[in-house]
């Protein structure tokens, strides 16, 4: 019903996950074929160097860990309160990383950002909700700067907005310049990346 109003998960929706999680909800930590997931997301960026990155739902710090290299400044945030007390502890090496308990519908932690990455979380988005955070991307990255969408997608996936929506939204935005795409199979299903750059403000 809440799909039916335009409204997608919530922090409720992953408590239970989290809290049971001891730190690797996800089982990321152990996992081999997490380890190619985060290479192929790194491969996958236009830049080994950032100003200014914005992670979208970094969960526990996993992919954060890696990014924090790459960048002067990384905010990260969740929606999770407790997966951010995680992603805390696993990256309390990283003093310019800047984690954010934030609900990103409502509204982004700031701007003049040159990388924003949604890993695995714009299919928890109604499409309306999606509309307004994309919509939002293309005010708060810098021109020149990119979009990085990546999803790890099952067929079978129900009460999930679908990868191609996305992708489909930025195809069709004027602002926003269509950069390299894959998808290839993964786990029991595919993995899916869109890298899109943002034109100058007069295009």
């Amino acid at each position: 019903m809440r799909w039916l109003a335009g409204r997608g998960w919530s922090a409720q929706d992953f408590a239970q996950r989290y809290a049971g999680g001891r730190g690797d909800a996800w089982g990321y930590r152990s996992s081999s074929q997490h380890q190619e997931r985060l290479d192929r997301i790194l491969a996958a960026l236009p830049e080994q160097h950032f100003q200014k990155i914005l992670e979208v739902g970094c969960a526990q710090g996993f992919l954060t860990e890696r990014l924090a290299a790459l960048a002067d400044r990384l905010i990260a945030c969740d929606i999770s309160a407790e997966a951010i007390a995680d992603a805390r502890e696993n990256c309390r090496a990283h003093r310019h990383v800047d984690f954010r308990v934030a609900d990103i519908r409502a509204g982004f932690p700031e701007d003049g950002f040159d990388l924003c990455l949604f890993s695995d979380v714009l299919y928890y988005l109604s499409p309306r909700e999606t509309d307004a955070v994309l919509d939002e991307a293309a005010q708060k990255t810098t021109p020149g700067g990119a979009v990085l969408i990546v999803n790890e997608w099952s067929a079978r996936a129900r009460g999930l907005t679908p990868p191609s929506y996305s992708f489909g939204k930025l195809d069709g935005d004027r602002r926003w310049a269509r950069g390299a795409t894959s998808r290839a199979p993964f786990g029991e299903g595919e993995l899916s990346m869109g890298l899109y750059f943002r034109r100058p403000q007069s295009a």
